[in-house]
């Protein structure tokens, strides 16, 4: 009876031990995520300052710079211009680094290690050098200012992302299902569409979503390659602060906060249904 008590009071210790354990990491999670949403609290309630100069809390309410945002033409036009950079750029990088992520995780070929470095290279070259870099490499071509290199230089900076995250998706699924349709008689491309890719549908939307994310984010890659006419919004934002400190650019910035939230739920609702439906299918 003693040892059965004594069980009893240590199982009741244990279980309040992993309470507090779990309150302290939920407490340092919501410490974690405050520290990231405040600056972007912030820039939502400066958007809606009545007045014309840097102040926070702002002295009063007011809708003007929103007002102010859509007479801005230049915006709408690189706004347009971002997205369909972003949507070129993610279809390249997706259609170069689905193929590199198989040969990453299932190929045994001489040198893996190296193209696998080679290939996540950008993401700890500053890119600003990278800008600079494809400036040069432009000019000489002679095709500096144009779209086509903006979409070429956001494809390299976003290939690491779509790469690392469709490779990690690879690790897990089941060689043997790819080796038994080989067997079959199926070609590498009729593998690749019809057996590997529904396997990580999720990954590839969610890849996409931060590929576009990425892409439509970038400055110090598209500064160097823009040319008044083909300035995409990041640079167009930075050539307005240049010259005004009104709150018009964090309305923009409010408007983009939302914009991005939209696609990133998008991009968890496409992977859930992915996973739904084979779920289902099973």
């Amino acid at each position: 009876m003693g040892v059965l008590v004594q069980d009893l009071r240590a199982a009741a210790r244990e279980e309040r031990a992993e309470a507090v354990r779990t309150l302290v990491l939920r407490a340092g999670l919501a410490l974690g995520v405050g520290f990231v949403l405040l600056p972007l609290a912030i820039v939502v309630v400066y958007s809606f300052s009545s007045v014309a100069y840097g102040v926070f809390p702002p002295p009063g309410l007011s809708l003007r710079w929103y007002g102010h945002l859509l007479a801005q033409e230049a915006f709408r036009g690189a706004f347009l211009r971002s997205v369909g950079i972003g949507v070129c750029a993610t279809a390249l990088a997706l259609a170069v680094g689905l193929p590199a992520a198989v040969v990453l995780v299932r190929a045994r070929v001489p040198g893996r290690d190296l193209l696998r470095a080679f290939l996540l290279s950008p993401i700890v070259m500053p890119k600003i050098v990278l800008g600079v870099g494809w400036f040069i490499f432009f000019a000489r071509l002679g095709l500096e200012g144009g779209v086509g290199p903006l979409v070429l230089a956001h494809t390299v900076v976003v290939l690491p992302f779509v790469v690392t995250i469709l490779a990690a998706n690879l690790v897990g699924l089941d060689p043997s299902v790819e080796e038994a349709a080989q067997d079959l008689g199926a070609g590498v491309a009729t593998v690749l569409w019809r057996i590997v890719l529904p396997q990580i549908r999720p990954g590839v939307a969610v890849s996409a979503v931060l590929a576009f994310i990425v892409s439509f984010d970038q400055v110090e890659s598209s500064i160097f390659l823009t040319r008044g006419a083909n300035n995409t919004l990041p640079v167009e934002m930075f050539l307005y602060m240049e010259k005004w400190q009104d709150p018009t650019i964090a309305a923009l910035s409010t408007v983009l906060i939302g914009f991005a939230a939209a696609l990133v739920a998008a991009g968890l609702v496409l992977a859930r249904g992915a996973d739904l439906r084979r779920l289902l299918g099973r």
